[in-house]
């Protein structure tokens, strides 16, 4: 090819054939250095030619030869650049930028160039003029080009208002964008994108509704916290979240759920107005109270909240139920009162078809009982223990940690649930470190009904002993973890508990410390369980979890046991592999001591640092090591 062929062949006369010709000497690795540059020369004339009906295939070209030619990507860029400046209304235009955009990603080096060429003006100038299907990709790449947020904004805005639905949107989203980047928190600006999303939760077009409630919650969100006194503050919350509850029963799905999202989102709102958001009777507390809302005349309906979870929770579609228990959640956060209703709900949504709205539901739930709120009346038990035995290791575990916080009413649902967790045991035996640890705390918290647990371990024990293969039951160390659990709530008396049950707790030591490696280590284990067997041994002697702990502190690790923290080394001499091991006494005594922490006796930890750093003077050929590191 000659320099001059593009000047002498018009563009509407070169055929596909020989464009797909072209293409063929681009991506051949073999084509010579020679006719690349001339293909670039053909091509970068044809450009110059202004906007012709192969212009879109040039530009093609031009975007291969610049990945394919790494030497002459900057000047192709130049070229289609000026090419592009030149054709600012033109449908070309929107290709150009393409092109330009995805060559500034590929290469960093010439990105400086197209941030100082395309400024807002030209992409403002570009984006008015092109045409529908050139205006959408503009809007969803409006970021990739460096453009203000105050253009951005005033474009995004301006087609809110665009006939085209698909443009409206775009348009939405990019409000929100810009909301999420930081860069504008103008007062009056906020308050009119919000006013524009409102206005927009009425659109015929339901892509465009679910658009208009993100917008409505994250501007409202901006909203809520530019504004300076409580009171205000307040209001504005729950006026924001009263437009929401509003259009909570659109018939578009997607809506509903963007809803739902919205609350999250919003975080909060008055007390009052969350309890009425279970209850479908309007409450007496809220009868004519109307929060105002700042950017109208118009009041807001408390009557609209009414129900809105329940209804939720109850949506045909899982995506809309997921939606709604994941917002309740984050509402609850902010709530100081759960009444039975709220955990009524939520129990009534393990039953739920879905396993991610039954992990929601279990989330929230463990967030009440985590707050002492949660009481497990009779009714919620069989939901619960639907959730023990459930097919899915997420949900046996969530429901597990539950049961770890739970505290029941009496000895009829304390039974009840002690079967459900033995019942899954037997079902899913590979849960059983797991289960064990949940026991443990469960017996913990229910330490007043410790007289039935040591029946059922002497009824269980009396069904094992004429079978020795019964000794390690998965019945029976459940049975033995509630017990030997039930002392450390300082409740009981030691002598209340049979010798015999640490005996055999001793006996399942391995099981045991797999199941409370959270709590504490296999040393500590042993020791608890023996000072516990001495001292139930002994009438009348009270027990006090804080002497068992300090009593396996300083007596266990005794001559260095335990897995070392530091690895001694071949290639160090045999006194600093000592020092090391003095190292590791110190660092695993540190350990010890954060486990009884763990275990709430602080004040026991820090008396056993106290003995050690006094007894660590008595350890020879170490003395330097707890000069130069006092514990």
């Amino acid at each position: 090819m000659e320099e001059d062929d593009s000047n002498s062949i018009s563009a509407e006369s070169i055929s596909l054939d020989t464009l797909a010709s072209i293409r063929s000497l681009i991506i051949n690795a073999d084509t010579s250095d020679s006719i690349i540059s001339s293909v670039f020369d053909f091509l970068t004339g044809l450009l110059s030619r202004g906007d012709s009906p192969i212009l879109h295939h040039i530009l093609k070209l031009l975007s291969d030869l610049a990945f394919r030619r790494k030497e002459l990507a900057p000047q192709i860029f130049d070229s289609v650049l000026s090419n592009l400046l030149r054709l600012q209304n033109s449908a070309a235009a929107v290709e150009s930028l393409a092109v330009l955009a995805s060559l500034s990603e590929r290469y960093p080096s010439i990105a400086a160039t197209a941030n100082s060429k395309i400024d807002g003006e030209v992409f403002a100038s570009i984006c008015l003029g092109a045409p529908i299907s050139s205006r959408l990709w503009l809007l969803r790449n409006a970021e990739r080009f460096n453009v203000p947020s105050s253009v951005l904004f005033t474009l995004f805005l301006g087609f809110t208002k665009d006939p085209y639905p698909y443009i409206r949107k775009l348009a939405l989203d990019g409000l929100i964008s810009v909301c999420k980047a930081g860069d504008l928190n103008h007062a009056h600006a906020v308050e009119g994108c919000y006013t524009r999303a409102v206005e927009l939760l009425g659109d015929a077009e339901d892509s465009v509704r679910s658009s208009a409630v993100r917008a409505v919650s994250v501007w409202g969100k901006v909203m809520i916290a530019s504004k300076e006194e409580e009171v205000d503050r307040r209001e504005c919350t729950d006026a924001v979240f009263l437009q929401l509850c509003s259009i909570v029963r659109d018939m578009s799905v997607d809506v509903r759920v963007e809803v739902f999202r919205g609350f999250g989102i919003v975080g909060t709102a008055s007390e009052s107005i969350i309890l009425q958001t279970i209850s479908k009777k309007v409450l007496g507390a809220r009868k004519g109270k109307k929060p105002q809302n700042h950017l109208s005349n118009v009041s807001a309906d408390v009557a609209a909240a009414a129900g809105i979870f329940i209804h939720g929770f109850e949506d045909e579609f899982y995506e809309v139920r997921e939606a709604a228990v994941d917002s309740f959640h984050s509402l609850s956060v902010n709530s100081i009162k759960f009444p039975d209703e709220a955990v009524y709900l939520l129990m009534d949504m393990l039953y739920d078809d879905y396993m991610v709205v039954k992990l929601k539901a279990l989330d929230a739930l463990h967030h009440i009982a985590d707050l002492g709120d949660l009481k497990i009346q009779e009714t919620y038990m069989p939901a619960f223990l639907e959730a023990i035995v459930d097919t899915s290791e997420n949900i046996r575990v969530e429901a597990r940690n539950i049961l770890k916080l739970a505290k029941l009413p009496d000895l009829k649902l304390v039974d009840k649930c002690v079967n459900g967790v033995l019942k899954s045991l037997e079902m899913y035996p590979q849960d059983e470190p797991n289960t064990l640890s949940a026991l443990f705390h469960f017996g913990q918290n229910h330490a007043k009904f410790l007289a039935s647990l040591v029946k059922r371990f002497s009824e269980q024990l009396g069904t094992a002993s004429g079978n020795k293969s019964e000794f390690n039951s998965r019945h029976l160390s459940a049975s033995l973890m509630l017990i030997i659990s039930a002392p450390l709530s300082n409740k009981q008396s030691i002598t209340s508990i049979p010798p015999l049950a640490f005996s055999y707790s001793l006996a399942m030591l391995g099981k045991f410390s797999r199941g409370l490696h959270e709590m504490m280590d296999q040393d500590t284990l042993l020791a608890y369980l023996t000072h516990c067997t001495i001292l139930s041994a002994s009438s009348g002697t009270e027990f006090n979890k804080g002497d068992i702990f300090f009593h396996a502190y300083r007596h266990g690790d005794a001559d260095f046991a335990g897995n070392p923290v530091l690895l001694p080394s071949k290639d160090i001499s045999n006194e600093s592999n000592q020092a090391l091991k003095f190292v590791n006494y110190i660092l695993l005594k540190i350990k010890a001591a954060w486990l009884l922490s763990q275990s709430g006796c602080s004040k026991e930890a820090l008396r056993a640092l106290r003995f050690y750093s006094l007894q660590s003077i008595k350890i020879p050929a170490s003395e330097s090591l707890f000069q130069v590191y006092p514990i």
